[in-house]
């Protein structure tokens, strides 16, 4: 129950306050169906202020399509959620692991309001929805107002997908992991592989920039170049990163990989926060320091979770 809060009268905004914003409908003229998020008051849930956020006007027939679609499907969602509704809508906004409609990232703040209000099954699949379409937020920069306009969704996405977490494990806790990952703003550790049974990534040295191949896993945990008859060469260790010298996202990843009980994963990303020495002119390096720097393009939110300061 929302405590203090004005009455509600017909025509009036609602409000959500762990979503972040206050939504009305609004049909205009023409017949479009807009969701207009105004300026609110903060408001108290459990004794916790959060602030309604501004912006945005979303006028879904002005999107590509399928974007009237998507709104009706969304509704359809909050009436009468199936999975029918939900793998429809991953078909139309999905596309090989991608989003690549505008649509998509209007929809977030709605699928953060359904998964924030919708029974267990229905909340998985707007979380699940939501992360592929968070997991391409840094390729599309022509929809950054869209995501902009409301961080209080992407905020309260991630924490209902890190709360589902402790209940997982093998390869749908990994799935989740990243999913997790990707609506706290960092879609770089959301899409690489993390397989730490046997995982190797591929990078230049930052200092002579010759082809290394970092590997993770059961066959050891090094930097080499790799010859094609001889394999991994001239190897050289890998050094893992102490977990309390671990600050911001990098120890959430850890810490949270530890209380799922997946000491593979929580090992692997000890040595994926570590340094490489480059077999080839032995200068040291941070792996992913280096792996991101070459390979993370530029997104368009702030971290949930920031890069410094450690957060829980």
């Amino acid at each position: 129950m929302i405590e203090d809060a004005p009455a509600i009268r017909p025509g009036h905004p609602r409000v959500d306050p762990d979503v972040g914003c206050r939504t009305r409908p609004d049909r205009g003229t023409s017949g479009r169906v807009r969701v207009v998020l105004t300026q609110g008051h903060t408001w108290r849930r459990a004794g916790c202020p959060v602030s309604c956020l501004l912006v945005a006007v979303v006028d879904w027939l002005q999107l590509q399509d399928p974007g009237v679609e998507v709104a009706a499907l969304l509704d359809r969602a909050e009436r009468e959620p199936s999975t029918e509704v939900w793998e429809r809508l991953d078909k139309l906004l999905i596309v090989e692991a991608e989003c690549w409609y505008s649509a998509g990232f209007a929809a977030l703040p709605r699928l953060s309001a359904l998964a924030y209000s919708g029974a267990a099954e229905h909340r998985a699949h707007a979380i699940d929805l939501a992360a592929m379409i968070a997991m391409t937020l840094h390729r599309h920069h022509r929809d950054d107002d869209l995501v902009r306009a409301n961080p209080a969704a992407l905020a309260t996405l991630h924490r209902l997908a890190a709360s589902r977490l402790p209940s997982m494990s093998g390869g749908q806790l990994l799935r989740s992991f990243q999913a997790a990952c990707a609506l706290a703003g960092y879609t770089f550790w959301a899409t690489i592989s993390l397989d730490f049974t046997d995982e190797h990534y591929r990078t230049h040295c930052p200092h002579c920039a010759t082809p290394l191949m970092i590997v993770i896993g059961d066959y050891g945990h090094y930097a080499a170049i790799r010859d094609h008859d001889e394999g991994d060469i001239l190897r050289t260790p890998l050094h893992p990163m102490e977990p309390e010298t671990l600050h911001g996202f990098r120890r959430w990843m850890h810490d949270t990989a530890v209380a799922c009980g997946d000491p593979i994963l929580a090992d692997g990303l000890t040595y994926l926060f570590g340094d490489a020495t480059c077999s080839s002119c032995h200068s040291v390096f941070n792996v992913a320091d280096w792996h991101e720097a070459e390979n993370s393009p530029a997104q368009p939110i702030d971290p949930v979770i920031p890069r410094v300061d450690r957060s829980t």
